[in-house]
């Protein structure tokens, strides 16, 4: 997902999408804190320019289960399945980590942008 949210907007579907949240941002903060240890390491000056626009990027991405179709701010939306169907997501990466219809799926990613990205995450 790191690399996707410079892509677009991203949206997780999920079951839970309540209990999702917080293990995301705290994965989220985990890897961000990981990026700016590299650059305190680092020695050359564009390495370290590069990777303190990623950490800004990350700073200020917002990650929300609530929505509505009218209004779409959040980097990252995680929503229900059933959300997802009463809404078109305009995202240039879907994922999805719990059981979606077929026909659901179909409908929901005709809606997408072309050269969008679904990743399907079955455990």
């Amino acid at each position: 997902m790191y690399t996707r949210t410079a892509c677009g907007k991203v949206v997780i579907v999920t079951d839970n999408h309540a209990g999702m949240m917080s293990p995301l941002r705290k994965q989220w903060l985990k890897l961000m804190r990981k990026v700016q240890k590299e650059s305190a390491r680092t020695l050359s000056a564009t390495r370290i320019y590069e990777l303190s626009q990623v950490v800004i990027r990350m700073q200020t991405l917002r990650f929300s289960c609530r929505w509505s179709p009218d209004e779409y701010t959040a980097g990252v939306c995680i929503a229900t399945p059933e959300q997802l169907l009463q809404w078109a997501p305009e995202c240039r990466t879907l994922y999805i980590t719990c059981e979606v219809k077929r026909e659901d799926l179909y409908v929901v990613t005709a809606l997408m942008p072309k050269g969008a990205v679904v990743v399907c995450q079955l455990s």
